[in-house]
């Protein structure tokens, strides 16, 4: 497997268990995330400033602690409360950080901030304890695939996850939650054609993704 799919294979997993309620209760008097922390007016876009390679320095330095936080994470991890409370100032700080950005300079696209900075917004988006702000940024990641700046399983990873937290199924099957020393797949709208929409957005087949899972966490899958 490359690289680059297992790094795939953790997102989701991740993204699963560091849920708003599960951050809250391993930080305790740790800061408390609100979408209302994130919910500021937007610059108008003639108003707004160019990105500088200063700023997008700073998003790629942010994408590198998302990943080193995360680095040793594992089921066991959600009841190490010092590790989650790490993960979750983290989450929330690069979260309203580039809320602020985007606010000022937009959304940053690849072709002004290069690919590896672009690929770290998403990440603090994919991470982000608040909700709202993250299904409102959920357009600027599908415009970034149809650009070509992104790749195609993010935005699958990114739709499946607000539409879990909405409480709906998941259309592209990237969302599994740990059960009882297994990884179970979490529902899936249309089962029938997963792999079908998977491949239009450059993706595996629904089993060789869960294959990568397995190899990646040393755990089985359960549909």
């Amino acid at each position: 497997m490359t690289a680059r799919a297992l790094q795939a294979a953790r997102w989701p997993f991740i993204v699963l268990l560091t849920t708003v309620g599960a951050l809250s209760t391993a930080c305790g008097d740790a800061e408390q995330t609100s979408d209302r922390d994130t919910t500021t007016d937007t610059v108008a876009a003639d108003d707004r400033e160019p990105w500088t390679p200063e700023l997008a320095e700073e998003l790629r330095a942010m994408g590198v602690v998302d990943q080193e936080v995360r680095a040793d994470f594992g089921p066991e991890s959600v009841a190490d409360t010092v590790y989650m409370g790490r993960m979750a100032r983290a989450d929330s700080a690069h979260s309203r950080r580039l809320r602020d950005l985007v606010r000022d300079h937009g959304w940053p696209r690849s072709s002004e901030v290069g690919r590896e900075a672009a690929e770290a917004a998403f990440l603090i988006v994919q991470h982000t304890p608040f909700e709202d702000w993250q299904r409102s940024m959920l357009p600027h990641v599908e415009q970034a695939v149809r650009e070509g700046g992104l790749d195609g399983q993010d935005y699958a990873l990114l739709y499946d996850r607000v539409q879990m937290k909405l409480g709906g199924a998941q259309r592209y099957g990237t969302q599994l939650r740990p059960e009882e020393g297994r990884l179970r797949l979490e529902p899936i709208e249309d089962p029938a054609a997963v792999d079908s929409l998977r491949a239009e957005l450059g993706m595996p087949s629904l089993d060789e993704y869960l294959e990568v899972v397995e190899e990646a966490y040393g755990m089985a899958v359960v549909r």
